[in-house]
Parts: C-alpha cells; structure tokens; sequence
C-alpha cells in the first residue's frame, strides 16, 4: 500500500511539473511576441555621437519659386496710417493674444480674403500699385519688385511678402494627425512631426514617406529618421503642400490582434495541458 502511494505521488509530481513546464513555456511565448520594441527602432539620429559635428548637411531649403494658384500676403507700410489700412485691411481684424499674427489666415476663408490670389497668368493686382508678375520668382524677390512700385506712390515704404498657403500635410503615426500652417522660410521634417506632437508608440521612424508635388507628377522620398544621413535628403527640408506619413511599425498588429491571439493561445495551452494529463 506503501508503495502505491509512493508511486502516486511521484507520478503527481511529474505531472505537475510537465504542466508548470508547459505554462512557462506559454508564458515565454507570450512575452516574445508581446514584449517592447527595441530603442533602436524608435530613437532619432541614433547613429550620432556626442559632441559630433556634422559638416555635410544643408544650411537652408530649396527656395521655393511662387507659381500660380499660391496664395501671397503682401503688406505695405509708410507714416499715413490711412493709407496703411488701404493696403492692410486685415489689421482691424480682432486677435487674441494667445495667437500669433499670421494665426487669423490660418483657414481657407479669412486667406482667401485677405490673400492675394496668384492667377493663372502668375500675376497678383495690388491696390493703386496694380498689377505686378510674381510667378517663377522667389519671395525676396517680389518684395524688392513691390517695394520698386510702392515708392512711386508713398514714401519710406516697408514690403513684407508671405506664403499665406504654405501647408503640410502629416498623416499615419503621429500623436495628431492634420494641416498644419507654416510662415517660416525654413520647415523641416522633425518640425512638421513637432507640430504634431510627436510620433506615437508605434510609429516607424525608420521609414517616413514624404510625398511632394512636382510639374510632372509627383515624388515620393523615404527618410529613415533613425540615421544622420536623412538630415542631406532634398526631403528633410520641406516644401509647401508636402505630405508627410509616418508608416506604423509592425508591433502595432499584437493590440489589434490581441483578442484573437490571447483566445488561441489559451486554446492551445487547454489542448497542451490536456494531453499531458492524458499522456
């Protein structure tokens, strides 16, 4: 009788641990194809060092060349303030000072206004000045050309020339999607993505897609934010309307399909630990 229940005991004990044995090795399973990405994935310019100096990268953007369809703030100043709001109606405009100057052109209606809309012939028509040929020149460009035929009207003049419609467009895995609105000469990549808070857990900085309209069609650029190279893509500097997409990494599928994935490895724990008592 001794002996019988000796035996029981150790076949229990083998038993158990066959089953313990099984649940570890679930566990394991589970913790690989759940666990955290690696911070090499999801660093910026993680190929750097300290205190290196980067002597091959690009100062400024391609300047940007006005064409037809953009739409320009132009302001012109001199002492006669009634003729400053002859040239500036927008300035009775109502702002609050939690918002910047140029933050009232920021939707289609208040642009399309206050704006000066460039025409097909790639031409804009000033009050008094009149009509003044903008398309194929660069913004410090028109400002000397407006400022030429302002002082033939006022004296002491200050020009001041904007891309009202300089936009970006960021999509994918950022923490907020949408259009966002720059006045600055110089936009970068890591820019837009500030502007929108950041990229989210699982964005892929490795590979950005940034998409820009050219005159036969469009370019498509892939930077991978991980490496210092991406700061010399012609992309890295931005243009206006460029798209910017954050491709998600491939960790985002474990939430998506974790109730799939949780239902089968429980099926499949049941199955395992069934054919371990039977066996």
């Amino acid at each position: 009788m001794k002996n019988k229940n000796f035996i029981n005991k150790v076949l229990n004990f083998s038993l158990n641990r066959r089953v313990i044995f099984i649940q570890i090795l679930l566990g394991f399973f589970i913790l690989i194809n759940t666990g955290c990405r690696s911070t090499k994935n999801i660093k910026y310019l993680d190929d750097t060092y300290k205190n290196e100096l980067l002597t091959d990268i690009p100062g400024e953007h391609i300047k940007y060349k006005i064409k037809p369809g953009d739409i320009l703030y132009v302001s012109i100043k001199c002492m006669n303030k009634d003729l400053n709001y002859l040239f500036n109606p927008e300035e009775g405009m109502q702002l609050s000072s939690n918002f910047s100057y140029f933050a009232k052109f920021e939707s289609q209606k208040q642009t399309s206004i206050y704006g000066y809309t460039v025409d097909k012939e790639g031409n804009i028509t000033l009050p008094l000045i009149g009509e003044i040929n903008v398309a194929g020149h660069f913004k410090q460009d028109i400002e000397s050309v407006v400022k030429l035929r302002a002082d033939q009207y006022l004296k002491n003049t200050t020009v001041k020339v904007k891309l009202l419609n300089y936009r970006v467009i960021v999509l994918g895995e950022v923490e907020n999607p949408g259009v966002y609105f720059n006045y600055n000469d110089n936009l970068t990549i890591l820019d837009a993505l500030a502007m929108a808070n950041g990229n989210s857990d699982y964005a892929n900085i490795k590979e950005v897609t940034i998409m820009r309209a050219e005159s036969n069609g469009k370019r498509i650029y892939h930077l991978d934010l991980t490496k210092k190279k991406s700061l010399s893509s012609p992309a890295f500097y931005l243009q206006p309307n460029d798209y910017i997409i954050v491709n998600p990494n491939r960790s985002k599928n474990v939430p998506l399909n974790y109730q799939i994935t949780s239902l089968f490895i429980y099926s499949l724990g049941t199955i395992i630990t069934a054919l371990a008592l039977i066996l």
